[in-house]
């Protein structure tokens, strides 16, 4: 009997686990990035796997994700936001977060205060993983906690090359290992024949390690006769791995005809990360796709509900070769994607083009005629799309603004921003499959005569057609799995017949402003999502009959009766409800991921007796918003909540349930605006995996005891709390604190010894605060806030920025901010500006010294005095640097920082940024082969900066004017100290002793 081999999935990567987990050393505090970098094929993503999986089985108190296919993924903006969505979801433990809600800075502050651990599978491109950061250049640490790590794999080298990630290479599979891979899938369990094994030795030398094309080849071999063998190996030369394409033709070549090797081509060139389902009814060779899996041509991954084709870049790649080929023959292609070659196409035009994908984003305005399509008779695929920014005018112009035609045999119709108000009248595609009108000026139906039969029609998407004001009919379209009609204002019915399309899916109504029919019954047994939030006009949700229902979506749509459905979804499923006509719980027993509930009349959740446990609804996550009667929450509140609660302005609430058991994965609380909540639960130590605590605006007099036993806890959010006297004594003992924000507790006087961990204190507003911790000497803060502090020592701000220099020389934090009252800038500000009251933008110039060993640059600090004469505001500083000629050699973006309502003084405000690269606002980095920091590369030179102020997210922009700056400046950070001060804080001790026990 011959050995058992490994999976394929471990063949020769568990030595390579143990040497990236030893670069990763999670057991130290730094940050870390380490790049896999290797040729396509060659196991980047298999190695990354087994690492993600070793890292979160024996590490604990990290938040982990892995982002898989993000350069598949970036083809789509959607699909990108979905994958920054879902990361940012998991790392925030908050089911129902949106992409448009991302940035607020409440979330950015979580953030900058969690340890993660991070894949990014298939990165092309430094934009792609400033995307995924948020807007943050990967050397910028401050996104996340120290002791995070993130790693990348990719097929460019420099990718990430410049800002000290640790490159591991990975290398081939060995003789041994390819031979065993080879084995596992051109013999599965059998055992080869000798003649055969000594074939497989031969064959696996062709594949110079590559794990994709020796699976391609074993599996183009397997159940072959020796004779097959032979002449499949023949004519295969021994050459460089760049030859790997000659490996994978034979493969093409093998599909046994043109139909299958169409259906391949398709699917590499146009739907990878496409439904499976779509590319099934898309292609008349669907029934070939399940051969394409088996010879590993195209993979098919389940994701939740769906099921998504992947291609890997190396066959897509061989796909475009293959197509640019034939186009060299035909001397006009089948497939465009070139930008140059489409051009040409509709410009001049041509008969043989079967599919066109085209991305504007970067293009030039692109005029063509109405007749474009004229002739196009074998075009089966058109996707235009505009993958970054959807603002904006269409870049294809039309002449009068109406196509005259469109080829008949297009089953796939992807236009964003179509350039007309209607499909051409001329238009009649019966095998239309896709149709997709994104941000388009569609009127009515699409089209402006009778609309043809869509009876092939299964996917249908109008999403942001401001204007549609009546939608397709589609009663003669069956086959239809998934309506969008997002953003769709102008929508007032959706018509009855939607209601009996027994195959819908999906059905998307977010935001349609003025929606308001909508059928009694939604008939079809496989719908999986349905959205219906924002739509303020909607009092009734249709009934659903479908027993597969994974998401039902009512957020802020006043409807008056629950449909019976919301007892129906499946386990893992997601339900948000809202309005006032809710007044009783929904008595759900299925297991749900997220329930919430906004805007109801509900007094009480269903109390439960113990001897009915097991009955009780589960919910990974519970957000009770504005429910002004709710009262009281059941005793069994933390056997029902498994992950996250948040209550927000719930007012009638007085108290929390105690925890009669230990409870783990409880991740995070946060309570707001519950004006009546005048205690928490003493039992609160039960809760051991609690990282977040937020009680906000509440009624709280002090905190229980047992809070100091939360060993997992790193963020503490106790603001305008204006009854919270005290903290507990021992609260330093909480070893993995580093947030602590006390602002605008008003009967604060004194604070304990914090937790050495600590890197944020905020005590803005905190009016009787009469010293910082005892310890606050000791501390080494990143940010430090407390401006509106009238009764601290006045010579506190002079002794707190005295110090705050050495700490940002220092190498400890990357960024910092230092916030308090006062109207002068510290003294080792080299470069200052005053007398601007009137102005939000200025100039600052400066010219940079010589760097020597002994007087290094080690960053940039930047200070700002103002003032505001109304009102409450949050703004940030950007920050823009030029040197010489170079416009924007480098940018910056400062960190929000508000003025309070009841503030009577000047503000000054301090940050400091030790960027390595500088990031500009256009994502451009200048940088050098030695990675060196951008400034010491133009040390010598002059450079000036130039400051604006912008408004945070959701603020007035009006206000900017009424913001004084009387004060802006700049500092070098130099490695040499300006004064002696070791610590943060030269705080005088004889205060703060006194701590209320």
């Amino acid at each position: 009997m011959s050995p058992r081999v490994k999976p394929d999935n471990l063949i020769g990567i568990d030595f390579r686990v143990d040497e990236v987990v030893e670069l990763l050393a999670m057991d130290t505090n730094d940050f870390r990035i380490i790049e896999l970098w290797g040729m396509g094929g060659v196991g980047k993503t298999t190695l990354a796997k087994a690492c993600y999986q070793r890292v979160i089985s024996t590490v604990e108190g990290i938040k982990y994700h892995f982002v898989g296919d993000i350069n598949q993924r970036d083809a789509m903006e959607t699909r990108m936001e979905e994958m920054i969505t879902k990361l940012y979801s998991t790392l925030l433990s908050e089911s129902n977060l949106t992409y448009d809600n991302l940035l607020f800075d409440e979330r950015k502050r979580r953030l900058s205060h969690l340890r993660v651990f991070l894949v990014f599978d298939d990165v092309e491109n430094l934009s792609q993983i400033e995307r995924l950061l948020l807007g943050n250049h990967l050397s910028s640490t401050h996104l996340f906690a120290p002791g995070s790590r993130i790693i990348l794999t990719t097929r460019n080298k420099m990718v990430v090359g410049n800002v000290g990630a640790k490159i591991y290479h990975v290398d081939c599979l060995s003789h041994i290992e390819s031979l065993q891979l080879f084995q596992l899938h051109a013999f599965g369990e059998s055992r080869p024949s000798d003649d055969l094994m000594g074939l497989s030795s031969r064959a696996v030398s062709y594949c110079q390690g590559c794990p994709l094309a020796i699976k391609v080849v074993g599996g183009a071999l397997i159940g072959k006769s020796r004779d097959y063998w032979v002449s499949f190996l023949s004519d295969m030369r021994q050459i460089p791995t760049p030859e790997i394409r000659h490996v994978l033709m034979r493969s093409y070549n093998a599909l046994g005809g043109k139909e299958i090797q169409s259906l391949f081509l398709d699917i590499a060139c146009f739907f990878y990360g496409t439904n499976k389902s779509l590319v099934t009814k898309y292609s008349p060779a669907y029934h070939l796709l399940e051969v394409l899996i088996d010879k590993s041509l195209c993979t098919c991954v389940v994701e939740r509900t769906r099921e998504r084709i992947q291609v890997h870049a190396l066959l897509r790649e061989l796909a475009w070769s293959i197509v640019n080929d034939e186009s060299i023959k035909l001397e006009n292609p089948t497939r465009l994607n070139n930008l140059g070659d489409i051009q040409k196409l509709l410009t001049k035009g041509g008969s043989t083009a079967q599919g066109i994908y085209l991305d504007l984003s970067k293009a030039s305005e692109i005029d063509v005629e109405a007749n474009v399509f004229e002739g196009m008779t074998s075009l089966r695929f058109l996707a235009i799309i505009y993958s970054g920014n959807k603002e904006g005018a269409p870049k294809i112009h039309v002449p009068y603004d109406a196509f005259t035609t469109l080829p008949d045999s297009l089953r796939w119709l992807q236009w964003q921003k179509f350039p007309s108000k209607s499909l051409p009248s001329s238009f009649t595609p019966k095998n239309l499959v896709a149709l997709s009108l994104e941000y388009s000026p569609i009127l009515k139906r699409c089209w402006d005569v009778e609309q043809p039969e869509l009876a092939n029609l299964v996917f249908l998407n109008l999403s942001h057609c401001i204007n549609l004001v009546a939608i397709p009919d589609l009663s003669g379209s069956p086959k239809l799995e998934f309506l969008g009609l997002l953003g769709c204002k102008s929508l007032v019915e959706l018509p009855s017949h939607v209601g009996d399309l027994n195959k819908l899916e999906v059905l998307d109504l977010r935001r349609c402003a003025n929606l308001t029919i909508l059928p009694p019954r939604l008939n079809s047994k496989f719908l999986k999502h349905f959205f219906l939030s924002q739509c303020p006009k909607v009092t009734r949700c249709p009934e659903i009959d479908s027993r597969e229902l994974m998401i039902l979506d009512l957020e802020q749509t006043p409807v008056r009766a629950l449909p019976l459905a919301i007892y129906n979804i499946k386990e893992g499923g997601c339900l948000s409800l809202s309005g006032r006509h809710i007044t009783c719980f929904p008595a759900i027993s299925t297991s749900l991921d997220l329930l919430g509930l906004t805007f109801t009349l509900i007094t009480e959740m269903n109390c439960y007796d113990d001897h009915q446990l097991g009955s009780l609804p589960r919910f990974s996550a519970l957000e009770l918003v504005a429910n002004l009667q709710l009262k009281s929450l059941p005793k069994h509140l933390w056997s029902m909540v498994s992950r996250s609660l948040l209550i927000h302005y719930c007012p009638s609430i007085e108290t929390l349930p105690e925890i009669f058991h230990p409870v783990t994965g409880f991740a995070n609380i946060y309570i707001k605006g519950c004006l009546n909540l005048k205690s928490f639960p003493t039992s609160i130590n039960n809760l051991k995996s609690l990282q977040l605590l937020g009680l906000d605006n509440t009624d709280i007099e002090s905190l229980p005891p047992a809070i100091v036993e939360l060993d997992q806890l790193t963020d503490l959010e106790l603001p305008n709390n204006k009854r919270l006297k005290f903290l507990p004594c021992d609260i330093h003992k909480l070893a993995k604190l580093s947030y602590l924000n006390l602002s605008s507790c008003t009967k604060i006087k004194f604070l304990p010894e914090l937790p050495p961990s600590l890197l944020t204190l905020c005590v803005s507003g905190c009016t009787l605060l009469q010293a910082l911790p005892s310890n606050a000497d000791k501390l080494r803060f990143k940010d430090l806030y407390f401006e509106d502090c009238p009764q601290l020592d006045p010579d506190l701000p002079q002794q707190v920025m005295l110090n705050f220099y050495d700490l940002a020389a220092s190498d400890l934090h990357p960024k910092g901010v230092l916030q308090h009252s006062g109207s002068e800038l510290p003294t080792w500000f080299d470069y200052k500006s005053s007398n601007h009251a009137s102005d939000s933008c200025m100039m600052v110039q400066f010219t940079l010294p010589n760097c020597t060993t002994e007087r290094r640059i080690k960053g940039i600090a930047f200070g700002l005095v103002c003032s505001l004469d109304i009102g409450e505001v949050d703004i940030s500083v950007t920050c823009d640097c030029n040197i010489g000629n170079i416009a924007a050699a480098a940018s910056w973006c400062s960190p929000s920082f508000g003025f309070g309502q009841d503030s009577q003084s000047d503000n000054v405000y301090i940050w400091y940024d030790k960027n390595l690269l500088g990031e500009t606002k256009k994502g451009v980095i200048l940088i050098r082969e030695e990675a060196d920091p951008w400034y010491e590369r133009y040390a010598g030179l002059q450079g000036s900066f130039r400051f604006s102020l912008q408004p945070s997210i959701g603020q007035d922009p009006e206000k900017l004017r009424r913001i004084k700056i009387k004060s802006i400046g700049v500092s070098l950070l130099l490695s040499e100290q300006k004064n002696g001060a070791q610590g943060m804080l030269a705080v005088s001790k004889n205060k703060g002793k006194e701590v209320q026990e």
